[in-house]
């Protein structure tokens, strides 16, 4: 009796699994991409470390999931989530150096916006979640570093060659909770407006 218990918890834990996978298609460092079925890991290695950002994947649901990393893999896009989710690879610079970290790409353009992959995914559920506005990043593509925009007076200073989100702070249409829109704006009224100005 105590076997075919321990069969049956196997069985469930393994159809759990397996039902917690995404389709997806994963992009290597070389150019080479792979179908199957994907989630995401955050690996912690030390009690102190910064946990290590991982791409749990297979190409069947029969096979056991390996996983991936930053090393070899430069993005992965979910495609069952109703659109596609691309969440890529990306240098983020810390005090004791850099390391590469997954976020979901949000929105793109001459500015880009990113959510932090462990703020966006939802480990028990398996899924995507709405981030918070601590998980939001932005950074132009020339830039090596995000930038920190928390406030107003910050985020006029980063787009103040557009008056269109500058009367939006003004009027509160934007503010630090409204960043998607205002990469939206600002990438579809000023960027684009910039780029042809030049």
């Amino acid at each position: 009796m105590k076997q075919l218990f321990i069969l049956l918890l196997l069985l469930i834990s393994r159809l759990t699994l397996s039902a917690q996978d995404h389709e997806a298609t994963m992009y290597f460092l070389d150019g080479t991409e792979v179908t199957g079925f994907a989630s995401l890991a955050f690996v912690k290695e030390s009690f102190y470390g910064i946990p290590k950002d991982k791409i749990s994947f297979r190409v069947t649901t029969d096979d056991d999931p390996d996983l991936w990393d930053s090393e070899t893999i430069s993005k992965v896009v979910f495609h069952d989530f109703g659109t596609p989710k691309t969440f890529e690879f990306i240098n983020v610079v810390y005090i004791d150096g850099t390391q590469k970290s997954l976020f979901e790409v949000i929105a793109t353009g001459e500015v880009n916006l990113y959510a932090e992959a462990i703020g966006v995914w939802n480990t028990k559920e398996d899924d995507i979640i709405t981030p918070e506005n601590k998980y939001l990043k932005i950074k132009r593509n020339n830039e090596k570093d995000f930038a920190t925009l928390t406030n107003k007076k910050k985020i006029a200073a980063y787009f103040n060659q557009c008056p269109g989100v500058l009367e939006g702070l003004e009027d509160n249409t934007f503010s630090n909770r409204t960043l998607p829109d205002i990469v939206e704006y600002y990438n579809k009224e000023c960027g684009a407006a910039k780029a042809k100005a030049q």
